[in-house]
């Protein structure tokens, strides 16, 4: 007998199981034939089960509509909610959902429930979904309940959307649709993102007149957020109130708080959590014993960070780098050595950072020798010393003039095959300019370009510094001019350093020339820029010009400081235009700025300078109701005038009322006394 023939397959098998896959959704739909289709149904009716069934199948909204339309046309009698749209909206394909109720026209769209268009929300990305919360009231006449706000505030959160999400959670207040936790944990959460700490506080606080109560998701969320942004004391408050909540704390919550405390120097109170902590069933980790030990090494109180070491279940290398770190700060060498010492037999041999902390201890001391020593013996026990190690010694050998150890470092840690970075190279570049070496700086600038490390304009701004302040202004002025050719953009700094040293040198019309162009760059005009243009304009005469600029200032948003009045109002007085300069004082106070004693002490002089003895003397019993006490300059000044005007009694009065106020005379005083009181004549 042969072999029965194979069975027969059934149409569209083959392709559905093998094709599939490399085959695309509208070709595999392509042959769907409709008119087929309809010829079935004039002998089988479509029934709604049936048309679920076809609905569910991934075609195009237009095809979909089609079914619909046969589906209402040969049921007239059935209504528009009957229309089994729920496998659409339910499917996979949320773009699919919205592009069929899209193209349903508002007279034929059935009245729709809540719970259908939720699974479209949860599915579509933030922005659709608020579209669509959007369109619910007015095109599928559906009031959106919490249910929908929460959906789409999910998905605003999910894509980092906190802006939108609190925007939407007041909107979901103004329409009286009441919140719920999951609300408030969204909305608290956002606050928290965009560094509003304490409103999400408050926030929390207000949740009791909605009806809602604080899980322990969200006491953590914002008491995470209060200790990062500064609100350590209401962590600690809220920490407590979620306790009498009957929410239970996780480690990382009290970490934050016990981190927090620490930071602030509230050692004892953080080792207070730590013990309730553990009263509450939390074990403390590795963390938490670090913040505590950090904490103790930062209020110098290395012998309880010592002790805490010794208690602690499971130590760990940084637990003991901290307190050899802290050990070292305090000056106590001998215990960060015997630390140092026995790490091995607690199982946590020094690593790279324990010699480091070491060897930064060490120069920090003064004890160079023993720090290269410690390099030495690290290399030897076959820990590698790295850049950080390498740039702690080098910084400390320029600090002392070690000029040759440190190119004999430099060229060490090139035949190791390690390279500085910037910063390094920035360290010892400022020693260099500092101890005058500009030639030696700058020829270390070219080897860091050598090397692949790009100075930057912190390089930059060290070398025309130093070079300004040498008197060597063409040689800053040509690096200033090839910045751009090295790929580095000059900052306020480095303008703000040349024109100062421009207006130092007399050339004030280049220091404003260059403070022009230093606001077309972007770069803004500080105060310290503007007094310096101030005091250039008044030495060569232009106090006009001046005043001009202070108002210029004020109108960029600019608050101009003591500094700057004294300035102008001092160049008034020289120039005998003392009512000019009682006015800027006036303007002086209604900038909001007090005059201190120098401003007093320039008017009194151009007063005096005058001859308006009596004004000045009336602005001395001023100072006073100003909270200003004289000097021994004011009284100088009063008398040097007096003596000129030959009113010796008057300056003999005013020198013993500065002895009564606690003013001591100096040389001047007695000077000007003794000079004056023997070129009176003899009666």
């Amino acid at each position: 007998m042969g072999e029965p023939p194979p069975a027969p397959r059934r149409p569209g098998v083959t392709s559905t199981t093998t094709g599939a896959a490399a085959t695309s959704w509208p070709e595999l739909l392509a042959p769907f034939d409709l008119s087929r289709l309809r010829a079935t149904l004039s002998s089988r009716p479509l029934t709604p089960r049936r048309l679920a069934r076809l609905l569910a199948l991934p075609l195009s909204p237009a095809t979909s509509l089609l079914l619909l339309d046969w589906y209402a046309a040969s049921h007239p009698a059935l209504s528009l909610s009957s229309l089994p749209l729920r496998p659409i909206l339910s499917a996979a394909d949320p773009d699919r959902a919205l592009a069929l109720l899209d193209s349903l026209p508002a007279s034929r769209l059935p009245p729709l429930r809540e719970s259908l268009l939720l699974q479209l929300l949860r599915s579509l990305p933030p922005g659709r979904a608020l579209h669509l919360l959007d369109q619910m009231p007015s095109r599928f006449a559906v009031v959106p309940s919490f249910r929908s706000y929460n959906a789409v505030l999910s998905a605003l959160a999910r894509a980092d959307c906190h802006a939108d999400a609190l925007a939407l959670y007041r909107r979901m207040l103004r329409a009286r649709v009441p919140p719920t936790t999951f609300t408030f944990g969204v909305a608290a959460r956002a606050l928290c993102r965009l560094g509003r700490a304490r409103d999400a506080l408050a926030l929390l606080r207000g949740m009791a007149r909605h009806g809602c109560v604080p899980d322990a998701v969200l006491y953590q969320t914002v008491i995470h957020a209060l200790c990062d942004q500064g609100g350590v004391a209401e962590a600690a408050t809220l920490l407590d109130e979620m306790f009498l909540m009957g929410c239970a704390a996780d480690v990382n919550t009290f970490d934050d708080v016990v981190r927090g405390l620490c930071g602030l120097g509230r050692v004892r109170e953080a080792a207070r959590l730590v013990d309730r902590m553990m009263t509450k069933g939390c074990t403390p980790s590795v963390l938490t014993y670090g913040f505590l030990l950090q904490g103790l090494c930062r209020a110098r109180q290395v012998d309880e960070a010592w002790a805490m070491l010794g208690r602690v279940p499971e130590v760990n290398v940084v637990l003991f780098n901290t307190v050899i770190g802290g050990c070292l700060v305090d000056g106590r060498l001998s215990k960060a050595t015997e630390l140092y010492e026995i790490m091995g037999s607690k199982g946590c041999p020094p690593d790279v950072h324990t010699y480091s902390i070491l060897i930064n201890g060490l120069c920090k001391l003064g004890r160079i020798g023993s720090a290269v020593r410690m390099l030495r013996e690290m290399e030897e026990k076959g820990c590698a010393p790295n850049v950080v190690t390498y740039t702690t010694l080098l910084h400390s050998f320029c600090r002392n003039g070690m000029w040759d150890d440190t190119r004999a470092m430099l060229d060490e840690m090139s035949a190791k095959g390690l390279s500085m970075n910037s910063l390094g190279y920035n360290g010892i570049i400022y020693a260099l300019c500092k101890d005058g070496r500009m030639d030696e700086a700058m020829r270390l600038i070219q080897e860091m370009k050598s090397r692949g490390c790009r100075p930057d304009i912190c390089t930059y701004n060290t070398v025309i510094y130093h070079l300004c302040n040498s008197d060597q202004m063409e040689e800053a002025e040509h690096i200033f001019g090839n910045l751009l050719e090295d790929g580095v953009v000059a900052n306020g700094i480095t303008y703000n350093t040349l024109i100062h040293a421009l207006l130092r040198n007399g050339r004030w019309q280049e220091g404003l020339r260059l403070a022009n162009e230093m606001v077309l760059h972007g770069c803004s005009l500080d105060v310290i820029s503007y007094n310096a243009l101030i005091k250039a304009l008044c030495k060569d005469g232009n106090v006009d010009r001046s005043m001009a600029l202070l108002e210029e200032m004020t109108e960029k948003g600019i608050k101009p400081n003591n500094v700057s009045y004294n300035i102008l109002i001092g160049e008034l007085c020289r120039t005998r235009r003392v009512r000019d300069a009682l006015e800027l004082s006036k303007e002086m106070l209604n900038q909001g700025l007090n005059p201190d004693i120098v401003t007093y002490n320039t008017l009194i002089n151009g007063l005096c300078k005058m001859g308006w003895m009596h004004a000045a003397l009336n602005l001395l019993e001023k100072l006073h109701n100003e909270n200003v006490n004289p000097d021994i300059i004011t009284y100088n000044i009063l008398i040097s005038w007096h003596c000129k005007a030959r009113l010796l009694d008057d300056a003999a009065m005013l020198l013993n009322k500065a002895v009564s106020g606690g003013i001591v005379p100096n040389e001047r005083t007695w000077g000007m006394m003794v000079q004056n009181i023997v070129r009176q004549p003899s009666i």
